[in-house]
């Protein structure tokens, strides 16, 4: 660690101590002065941004982290919050949106702000109701994107007459939340002219088409829009009603009994809820990132169809393991519109052997049920269905695709469960499925380390070859090279990652010192693609030679690459208990050279990781750039002036004679400037570098030559 690295740190420390001897007086603010963005800013947003990040350092002002009182009107029931997960037997966290009562004189724009509340039993803030004025003292507390306190504690103060405007939704369509990025993809991005306005604020949203979802996770994704899916704006589900994944949560809270289900496409819907900036993308619409406006609906009442295609809900997948010779029946729920009637209910399949697509005619049973019967089918084939239904006004739905797999000899290899009917991301054929299995597997992992326990039984390291197990008993009995024989369990997809629960097993061989299967050791950039990534899961991966990209992804990850490059950059996470959540930003600088990084691969919020365990064992040297600097060899010096506006020198030195080239890239990966592509003799060079028509933000500039590369990062600020 290099000198200034370690001057750094002493100063923060310092600094952080210093601060701990003073008391913060909660200064009297309203919630649009929280939420307030300078002109300046939103002229430098409308410009153009690289990256969230970017977009984050100009969308909150020097509120941020203090400590503020206002009064307000609560505006969601703290018991229908369902974001935080389980901890003690209850939530982590509760969500309410308030809205500042200076409204009544000032207006609702920018008054709209969430309280997330860790020790809402101590504050509170779990008792209070919809429509109670409560004092609410806290701390400007931003996660990511989204604008939220932290409450130090909450009065609810007596009650009052207040006016029907205080509590009513501002009615805006979706283009006033994201708009058109203009980039002719369908794109979008956040309307930063509103951002201040519009975060936090509770609105409604009128006959707009419901334009996608996905309803293949606990958690439905779903995309509304006002304008025929020119602008859109994503469901987020911070409310428990909108999710089902929280089985988990105490009776105090308003769970449902049945599963949401969002409305099929091409449904009209009445949409009301808040307005947050999520980072949240499913199905990547955003321009920049997941820097988007998304809807947060928070009561059953906030989703009114007005008007719908057919509805299909509960369509079954087989609830065990099919033989060659079984006819597996299908059930689903097909509701029509009350003002139309059925016409038809199909199910259309098709099978890995044989893409040509079959047709069965459903069968009605009770009230809306149907049945489907699918004809036995060939040892090995994965089996790919969906139903589709259809009015008398000629509206067609059609349900999400699902999958199983036939195997006349039951499971009797991970990559059995592990491989998608097409090859690519996806769930597992057998998603929660509890059968009989016989599998004889290798614990490759350190449970005792990192408190993760993965499985592998391919000696050759062949995709699909490993899998989690999260079972408390298995996890206990277990340890690094045991051989264990698993002899039946349930096969769970939680938050993207396949794994096996409630595990029937013996340890078969618990020898000392029992060798693991090794890892398997790749490029960054083979896992760039998404099906690679998926095929891996499960397994230990090693990346020799490697270069720190960022050592501060947020959330405890950091990000490195193979080649020096962002766009074949893989995120590395902290989630062993090993490893501390600052473990990146206090061990590595940005294009640090790291001699290896091992791990396990996994995935998680919408990207696959590794997970290093051990911080002793899974890290090779690590190389200060400044180290490799050696006059007369490949050297790349840091720009000068940096930060710069508009113009800065690159300077390098060239080990000997040779084509060379000098690329600037974005923050997501993109040349944004090639400066250098040609031969160039040995020794120093230098080169003027002008940004102007780009927008303020980091870069990086990378040197190439022959099979040598260095990369750097640059802060243009205009």
């Amino acid at each position: 660690m290099n000198r200034y690295r370690i001057a750094t740190m002493l100063f923060v420390a310092l600094l952080v101590s210093a601060g701990a001897s003073f008391a913060q007086t909660a200064k009297e603010v309203t919630v649009r002065e929280i939420n307030a963005i300078s002109q300046d800013n939103i002229n430098t947003l409308n410009m153009g941004v690289a990256s969230e990040n970017d977009a984050n350092a100009l969308i909150f002002n020097n509120l941020v982290d203090s400590l503020v009182t206002f009064n307000a009107v609560v505006l969601s029931d703290p018991r229908n919050s369902g974001l935080g997960n389980v901890s003690d037997g209850n939530p982590s966290r509760i969500h309410v949106f308030v809205r500042d009562t200076s409204a009544i004189t000032q207006g609702l724009h920018g008054m709209g702000i969430q309280l997330v509340d860790g020790a809402y039993n101590t504050t509170g803030l779990i008792n209070v109701l919809k429509g109670d004025i409560i004092e609410v003292v806290g701390e400007v507390n931003p996660f990511g994107s989204t604008m939220q306190i932290s409450p130090q504690s909450i009065t609810v103060l007596s009650p009052e007459t207040l006016p029907d405007s205080l509590t009513a939704p501002v009615t805006i369509t979706t283009g006033d939340a994201n708009k058109d990025a203009g980039n002719d993809d369908g794109t979008v991005i956040t309307n930063w002219d509103n951002l201040a306005s519009l975060r936090g604020q509770y609105v409604r949203l009128e006959n707009v088409s419901l334009v996608t979802r996905d309803i293949s996770t606990d958690r439905p994704n779903w995309l509304v829009s006002s304008d025929g899916n020119t602008t859109i704006l994503n469901a987020y589900d911070t409310s428990i009603r909108f999710r089902n994944d929280r089985d988990d949560y105490p009776e105090t809270f308003n769970k449902h009994e049945d599963d949401f289900v969002p409305p099929p496409p091409g449904a009209k819907l009445n949409l009301q809820g808040f307005l947050v900036a999520a980072s949240d993308d499913p199905f990547n619409r955003g321009a920049v990132g997941d820097a988007l406006l998304s809807i947060v609906p928070f009561e059953d009442s906030d989703v009114e169809i007005t008007e719908a295609p057919p509805i299909i809900t509960g369509v079954t997948r087989p609830d065990f393991v099919a033989d060659d010779d079984d006819v597996i029946t299908i059930m689903a729920d097909v509701e029509v519109d009350p003002t139309r009637t059925l016409v038809s209910a199909n199910l259309i399949y098709s099978t890995s052997s044989d893409a040509t697509e079959m047709t069965v005619a459903g069968t009605a049973g009770a009230g809306n049920s149907y049945s489907f019967e699918i004809p036995a089918q060939a040892d090995g084939d994965f089996v790919t269905y969906r139903i589709e239904a259809e009015d008398s006004d000629g509206a067609v739905s059609a349900s999400d695709d699902a999958s199983y797999r036939v195997l006349a000899d039951g499971i009797d290899e991970i990559a059995d469960i592990q491989t998608t009917a097409d090859g690519g991301e996806g769930d597992s054929p057998f998603r929660d499925l509890t059968t009989p299995m016989t599998l004889s597997v290798t614990v490759q992992s350190q449970p005792d380390v990192s408190g993760l326990v993965i499985v592998q039984d391919n000696a050759d390291l062949d995709g699909w070859s490993g899998i989690f197990v999260d079972d408390d008993d298995f996890t206990a009995a277990v340890k690094q090279g045991d051989v264990v024989s698993i002899t039946d369990a349930t096969i769970e997809e939680r938050f993207g990652v396949t794994q096996l629960i409630d595990v029937t097993f013996t340890v078969t061989d618990a020898t000392p010192g029992n060798p693991t299967l090794g890892y398997k050791t790749v490029p960054t950039s083979v896992l760039v693609d998404d099906a690679v990534a998926e095929a891996h899961e499960g397994m230990l991966l090693n990346f020799e030679n490697v270069q720190i990209v960022s050592n501060d992804e947020g959330f405890g990850e950091w990000s490195f690459s193979s080649d020096g490059t962002p766009e074949n950059a893989i995120r590395a996470d902290d989630a062993s208990d090993a490893i501390s959540s600052d473990f990146a930003e206090t061990t590595f600088q940005d294009t640090d050279n790291v001699a290896f990084i091992r791990g396990i691969w996994w995935y998680s919020f919408g990207n696959f990781k590794l997970v290093p365990e051990d911080p002793a064992t899974d890290f090779g040297t690590v190389t200060d750039i400044e180290d490799l600097d050696v006059p007369g060899s490949f050297r790349l010096a840091q720009n000068y002036p940096n930060p710069f506006n508009p113009q800065t020198t690159i300077a390098y030195e060239l080990a000997q004679s040779g084509f060379v080239t000098l690329d600037v890239y974005d923050l997501m990966g993109r040349r944004v400037r090639t400066l250098v592509s040609n031969v160039q003799p040995a020794g120093p060079q230098a080169v003027t570098f002008d940004a102007s028509g780009l927008a303020s933000g980091v870069y990086l500039y990378r040197l190439t030559a022959g099979t040598q590369t260095l990369t750097r990062s640059m802060l243009l600020m205009k």
